[in-house]
């Protein structure tokens, strides 16, 4: 897959017409895979590559929607994971307050068209482009004959009755409810960082801990206990999680932290990737160290059992 992060030159790149999707695909969960699929789908179809349209960073932030936001993927694993779906290329627009105001007419026109020589185009059920978001799928419906392109409007994805979208993932992983994120996203829900120095209590008391300094743009699953794994230099061990402030120890500030089981190399300052398996308790104030260690070796049992069977 060949990466564009520029509306420059997008036609001298490409030299040929393309099927083009466009969205955040924030997650790409499965109703964002459903869109992937059919997009190579049709390009194998018609014999044209497969283009991918999205924006970085996501529009809400720069637009101020919703300041805490949190990406469910990194940008670097958004990127793969579309690769991974055989898509030829992939436009990652810079969203700017100034590409903000671009009319939903223009950016069909000038970019679609005139660049990316869109000869089909499918779009998400909710996905809207242009200023006051007025690209739709009516509005493209309105030019199809006009440019000379296919349009498919794909249907949502639901899980029993719900509609699936990146919100209501967001929504799961506040919750702590990694284990119906993970229904939705095809693939456990995990945050990449790096291992920082911490307070080194849990050496102290037979838990060591790999304390994680999350990606920034990262949203992290609720306060509690999970079973997980750790993945090191790419190779996972078996994990006990945990999310909070450390309140027996009167800590403030939420840091994520990983017990590696049977592992005891030195990881300091190395990239890490923390997996969400399930959520086995909320964080507890206990009244003194050794309460906390008895439940530690509990959540390690039960940590352990939950990822075994897995």
């Amino acid at each position: 897959m060949k990466i564009l992060r520029s509306l420059e030159n997008l036609k001298s790149n490409l030299k040929t017409s393309t099927v083009v999707t466009l969205g955040n695909f924030d997650g790409i969960h499965l109703g964002h895979q459903a869109l992937l699929e059919r997009t190579k789908e049709i390009s194998l179809e018609k014999g044209l590559p497969s283009c991918v349209v999205t924006y970085h960073p996501n529009p809400a932030l720069v637009l101020g929607k919703d300041k805490d936001l949190g990406g469910i993927t990194t940008q670097a694993d958004k990127e793969n994971l579309i690769e991974s779906y055989g898509i030829d290329w992939l436009v990652v627009v810079p969203f700017t307050l100034e590409f903000a105001q671009i009319e939903a007419e223009t950016f069909l026109k000038e970019i679609l068209i005139n660049e990316l020589g869109a000869k089909s185009i499918l779009i998400g059920f909710n996905h809207c482009f242009g200023k006051g978001r007025r690209g739709d799928y009516e509005l493209l419906k309105q030019y199809s004959s006009e440019y000379g392109y296919d349009l498919e409007k794909l249907d949502p994805v639901f899980l029993g009755t719900t509609k699936l979208s990146s919100s209501y993932i967001r929504s799961l992983l506040r919750e702590g409810k990694v284990e119906e994120a993970e229904e939705c996203l095809g693939r456990e829900f995990s945050v990449t960082g790096t291992v920082v120095q911490g307070h080194q209590r849990g050496r102290t008391i037979g838990f060591p801990t790999a304390n994680v300094q999350p990606l920034p743009e990262l949203i992290l699953p609720g306060v509690g206990v999970y079973a997980g794994r750790t993945e090191v230099e790419g190779k996972t061990y078996p994990s006990m999680i945990n999310i909070g402030n450390n309140p027996t120890f009167g800590d403030q500030t939420v840091t994520l932290e990983s017990h590696i089981f049977d592992f005891s190399d030195d990881i300091y300052g190395k990239k890490v990737n923390v997996i969400f398996t399930k959520k086995i308790r909320e964080e507890i104030k206990f009244p003194g160290v050794d309460a906390l260690i008895s439940q530690l070796k509990k959540d390690e049992t039960l940590s352990r059992k939950i990822l075994q069977e897995r």
